[in-house]
Parts: structure tokens; sequence; C-alpha cells
């Protein structure tokens, strides 16, 4: 870690937005997660008491999915800022916090005198005292209600469907906009979700246990983060491929289901004779 500035009181890193808890007291998020978002992502992160995200901009990709979230972090009072793909791996947060550069900004960060260039670490200096201490627990247990009705699907926000199932060719096929969507329920599914091929993503497929899975490729980024868990995914016995995210939306999993071009495929797909440049659903055809 060298001579890189200390994780200041108020910070948490967390490699997934999946893994962002009610319970947490931090005012400042560094997440490797994706800035892609329907607002799904920005009510849960206001939610969970966070003033201020700092994310990957996973290549900016088709129509900027990649940095769709700032306009719906600012419409939560969130600052939010996108750090370049190629300077901080997706996924992993300490490299997002040690490393990352901002390349995209929301008003609220301009506000705070955040600028482009400014490494993760400088930004975190120019608005630590903004937000001073960390909160204490959350006052009401209202909100923390909020999210774990979110997370079951429950009263409050039918705007967020998590996963939809649909039929390619006779095969069922489960599309959702981010693998931390899943749950216990999708075991044995062929998913094609949302979300980047990078480590933390590979995570949540091995932990439900899905046959196969199509990612985004973030635009594959610094040490070709945006694709890593394709090698691990295979040694687990999942089949895993990723799409160029210039062909489809990150956070989009129906945009990778009908418009995604494969631009990576692990070994197990590779032995399927599933092929770089075939789009999904031909690839689908021989799972």
């Amino acid at each position: 870690m060298g001579n890189t500035m200390k994780l200041p009181e108020g910070v948490v890193l967390l490699d997934s937005l999946g893994d962002l808890q009610p319970d947490n007291t931090c005012p400042i998020l560094v997440c490797a997660s994706h800035c892609g978002d329907n607002g799904a992502f920005a009510r849960k992160v206001k939610n969970c008491h966070v003033k201020a995200v700092f994310l990957n901009n996973a290549g900016i990709g088709k129509n900027q999915a990649g940095i769709s979230g700032l306009p719906h972090y600012e419409a939560e009072h969130v600052l939010a800022c996108a750090v370049d793909h190629n300077s901080a791996e997706i996924g992993v947060a300490r490299d997002t916090w040690e490393s990352g550069v901002i390349s995209h900004i929301n008003s609220i960060a301009e506000v705070a005198g955040i600028q482009i260039g400014d490494s993760v670490q400088d930004a975190v200096a120019k608005i630590i005292n903004i937000f001073k201490q960390p909160l204490s627990t959350p006052e009401s247990k209202n909100s923390e209600s909020l999210i774990s009705n979110e997370e079951k699907d429950a009263g409050g926000k039918p705007d967020i469907k998590k996963q939809t199932q649909t039929q390619v060719d006779g095969v069922t096929i489960t599309v959702t906009d981010s693998i931390t969507f899943l749950n216990e329920n999708n075991a044995g599914d062929i998913v094609v979700c949302g979300s980047h091929g990078g480590v933390s993503a590979g995570h949540y497929a091995q932990k439900r246990h899905v046959k196969a899975v199509f990612f985004n490729d973030a635009g594959i980024g610094k040490n070709n983060a945006g694709i890593k868990s394709l090698a691990s995914l295979s040694e687990a016995g999942i089949l895993a491929c990723t799409v160029d995210c210039m062909s489809a939306e990150i956070f989009n999993g129906q945009d990778i289901l009908e418009n995604g071009i494969i631009s990576v495929c692990n070994q197990l797909a590779k032995a399927r004779n599933i092929k770089e440049k075939m789009t999904v659903k031909e690839a689908l055809k021989y799972i």
C-alpha cells in the first residue's frame, strides 16, 4: 500500500453495491460497482445513509450507460462521481481508493469543488469535512424496513423488476439488470445480466450456483478487470461470457439479451463452440 492515504473515518470501501447494508453509518462510499442506474441503486444508497458515492464509469459504453446513474444520485441528493475504468479496476474497491481518477461528476460534486481529473483520495479530502463524523446508528427503523422490503420485492418499489424469465428457442433464460438481484432460487439458471464481469460479480454468480452467465465487459479496463471473473467461473463449472459495452447497456439485462455481442468467452463457453462476435441469442443455442 506504500504511501497511500489512510482510509479516513466516515469512508467505507465496498467491491459491490450489492454489499451495502441498511445499517451503514459511513457517509462516503467508495465502491467498485459501475455507475449505471435507473434509480434503483440511487434509492438504495440514499436509504443506507450514504451522502457521497464514487463508482466506476464501466467504459461509459452504449448510450453512456456506464455513467447513467449520475442524475439519479443527484435526484436523491447524493454527491456522485465516476472514475475512469482505465485508472481503477472495476469490482475492486481498494484499487478505486488507491488509484481511481475522476472522469465524470454530478453537479452536487461540482459545487463541492470536485473536478474531473482529481484522484479519488483528493476528491474525498475535499468533501470529508462537509460530512464530518460518520452518522450514529440510523435514527429510524423506517429506512431499514424500506431496504429489506426492496430486497424482498415487497411494497414501495413497484418499478424495480428484479428479474424476469423468458424463453429463447424453448430454453428458459433469467434476465436481470444486476447479478446482485439473484437469490437462492436461481441455482442452475442460465442468466443474462447487466452487471460487469469483474471479480465481485463473479462471486455473486458462484454464490447463486448459476449454470451460465452473460455479463457486460465494462470496457474491459485496467488489468482486464471487466472480464476478470471469467476464468474462475470456468474453474467453478460455470459457463460465462461478456458482451462488448458498446453493443449493449450495462445495468440493462434486456438490452444484453437483445443486442449484446460477445467480446470474451471462458473455457467452458469455448468448449461449447461459443465464439467472440456472436450475439447472445446465437450463443444461447449452444448451451
